[in-house]
């Protein structure tokens, strides 16, 4: 699964948790931005690298062998909040519980057909800019995400091969 997918998807569950966010993948950022609301969430991937490759065993059709690999990913996703001033800190912990109470459990996989783990939940850091004149409520945490993808490669078998070997002169 790719970044901007994988950032997609719990976007889409945390509006559909609290539906008064405007959500955004951090690769949107430049689409919206002059219509950014608040209060808002800002999805970004911090990292994505390939932690495990299994290979399968090797199957051969007629005319293929079909080799098989899988690749487990660990994403960093980070989600930035900011808050009206109607909206207060338990908004943002009532999302953050939602993705820790279903930390390292396969539902997501069967409800959804997709291969994903929530390995990990961050803490809930307050980042909150204050100014002379006023504030602005922020706050974030990450979420560490196992995916799987499996890959396949055809290769064409060659069953003979004929040689003619001449001698010189």
């Amino acid at each position: 699964m790719n970044n901007i997918d994988l950032e997609i998807l719990f976007l889409d569950k945390i509006k559909e948790l609290n539906n008064k966010f405007q959500v955004i993948p951090f690769e949107h950022l430049s689409k919206v931005n002059g219509q950014l609301k608040l209060p808002r969430v800002l999805a970004r991937t911090i990292s994505n690298n390939v932690i495990h490759r299994y290979t399968n065993d090797r199957e051969d059709t007629e005319k293929y062998g079909v080799f098989k690999q899988t690749n487990i990913n660990k994403h960093i996703i980070s989600f930035s909040f900011t808050l009206s001033k109607k909206d207060s800190f338990i908004d943002v912990a009532v999302i953050r519980d939602y993705f820790t109470n279903i930390e390292a459990i396969n539902w997501w996989i069967k409800l959804n057909g997709l291969n994903l783990v929530i390995e990990e939940v961050g803490e809930l850091k307050d980042i909150t800019d204050y100014s002379s004149s006023d504030l602005l409520e922020r706050y974030v945490f990450d979420v560490t995400v196992r995916t799987s993808k499996e890959l396949r490669t055809e290769i064409e078998i060659i069953k003979d091969v004929d040689f003619e070997i001449k001698g010189g002169n």
